[in-house]
């Protein structure tokens, strides 16, 4: 009984040391702690207003702020400044912003304190003066996940900019200087989603300057100075689901320009100056379900430039410059339309009333979208050309204000210089002076007459004899090529044998005579 005594006794007294020995360990570390932060500067709470950053914290203890607004002043702050250092004062910051004050307050990313925060999340700098982003600026954190640099003159991205972030999903850098992109400036970014570079002033993106961002889903390259985009610009962006082009200078879409866009859902084009596009322009995007180019400067769209986005269902085309809009151009995507959340928009254009546009009122029937059949009821068609008759237009109208009606297209400048010379040009320097004369009369007297397509009558929407005629004509098969040409040898060697006998019985009887 005495020994179960005695082992007790022993264990609660080892139980005693260890915890006397936790409570002094614990006071040593804390007095420790104390002395490493003494040293340094609270960001959060700064007492010297001559300073040149001053960091507003939702909580200014030491080592409890998890978010600060820092704003530079005084003529801004040298990249081995000793401030630097009092960042560590609060390390447990997530959200970090800079707003600079003052010009050349702030030429380069604090790259220093962004590792040695190890939970910083979202870094953004604005209004600073940083004329490039430097190789691995950023490299090596393994908390950050957005990085926003809005509005601060960067000119140019280094190789490697962004590189070695393994939980980074959004890169702003929108309105800044940037004329280019190069390759490998993106690399090794696995969780990147979006990436702003919209109102810079980029002209050229080197092939393969995405290659490395097989997650990214949105890209916006709005406002800036694109002229040319081609298959190879967009190689490595398999995931990509939204692609913004707006307000930039592209003239054409030549053939499966965005053919590795495999999940593209939503592309804009609107704004450019877009005048051409290939029949495999859009070839590839078979995820594609909203496309737009509103304003710029088409005049017609291929029949088969859709054959492949067969899940479009939102279309824009406003404010172009397109004559028609045919069926046969819409045909394997007609029938999404008429869903209960699609759009075609059209108004703005020069659209003639004609049969071609009769499967837009048949569609305005048939649709279930509201959407549809409001943007329809809006869209108007060109009806009637007046041209006033003053003796010189070659016209002879009954009233000088009488309205000339044509079922036909508006015609081309010499579509109606050759209608009012009968089709005849006796003298090329007369047909000149009389085309340039004609032309400014007709360009001076004309007026558009416009009418809501779904007012008019379908039966007033006649065909063209032009396109009547058109659509009739087929090329000749082989057959018929086959029996042309011997139906054309067989009347050749008939008339030849008819020839021959005429001559051979004027022959004979000229020698009977004499």
């Amino acid at each position: 009984m005495a020994y179960r005594y005695l082992i007790l006794m022993i264990a609660l007294a080892t139980v005693k040391i260890n915890l006397t020995e936790s409570r002094q360990s614990e006071k040593r570390r804390w007095k420790s702690d104390k002395s490493l932060y003494s040293h340094y500067v609270n960001i959060c709470d700064i007492q010297d207003r001559v300073s040149k950053v001053h960091c507003y914290c939702e909580n200014i203890k030491i080592k409890t702020a998890t978010k600060a607004d820092c704003w530079v002043f005084n003529g801004g702050i040298a990249e081995d400044d000793p401030f630097w250092s009092n960042f560590y004062s609060q390390p447990m910051i997530e959200k970090l912003s800079f707003n600079v004050r003052a010009d050349g307050g702030l030429t380069y990313i604090p790259s220093k304190i962004i590792v040695r925060l190890e939970r910083l999340r979202n870094i953004n700098i604005q209004y600073a003066n940083i004329y490039s982003i430097t190789s691995f600026a950023f490299t090596n954190s393994t908390s950050l996940r957005d990085v926003m640099l809005p509005k601060n003159k960067i000119v140019k991205l280094e190789k490697m900019s962004f590189a070695h972030l393994i939980m980074l999903s959004n890169i702003s850098l929108v309105e800044n200087q940037i004329f280019e992109l190069q390759r490998d400036t993106f690399y090794d970014l696995p969780n990147l989603q979006r990436l702003y570079l919209s109102k810079n002033k980029i002209e050229v993106l080197h092939e393969g300057c995405f290659k490395h961002l097989n997650n990214l889903i949105k890209l916006d390259l709005s406002s800036n100075m694109l002229a040319v985009v081609v298959r190879e610009t967009f190689q490595g962006l398999s995931n990509l689901i939204s692609l913004d082009l707006r307000h930039n200078k592209l003239m054409m879409i030549g053939d499966l320009t965005f053919t590795e866009l495999w999940s593209l859902q939503e592309l804009y084009l609107d704004s450019n100056e877009l005048e051409f596009i290939s029949e495999r322009g859009f070839g590839g995007l078979t995820q594609l379900r909203k496309l737009s180019m509103a304003d710029n400067k088409l005049v017609m769209l291929e029949d088969n430039v859709l054959n492949d986005v067969q899940k479009l269902n939102i279309l824009d085309l406003r404010n172009n410059n397109l004559e028609t809009l045919k069926q046969e151009t819409l045909q394997n995507v007609i029938e999404n339309f008429k869903s209960n959340y699609a759009l075609i928009a059209l108004n703005g254009n020069k659209l003639t009333c004609d049969c071609r546009l009769l499967w837009l009122q048949k569609l305005s029937n048939e649709t279930r979208s509201k959407r549809v059949r409001a943007a329809l009821g809006r869209l108007s068609c060109i009806n009637e050309v007046k041209i006033k008759s003053n003796g010189s237009n070659g016209r002879n109208d009954k009233a000088n204000d009488t309205p000339y009606k044509s079922n036909m297209p508006l015609k081309s400048n010499f579509d109606k210089n050759y209608d009012e010379l009968d089709g005849t040009f006796e003298d090329d320097a007369v047909y000149d002076d009389t085309f340039q004369d004609h032309e400014a009369l007709v360009n001076l007297n004309r007026k558009e007459y416009r009418r809501k397509l779904l007012d008019i009558p379908a039966a007033e929407l006649f065909c063209p004899t032009r396109i009547s005629f058109e659509g009739s004509f087929s090329p000749p098969t082989q057959d018929e090529v086959k029996y042309f040409k011997s139906s054309s040898n067989k009347e050749q060697s008939i008339s030849v044998h008819l020839l021959t006998t005429v001559l051979c019985i004027t022959f004979i009887s000229l020698h009977l005579k004499f």
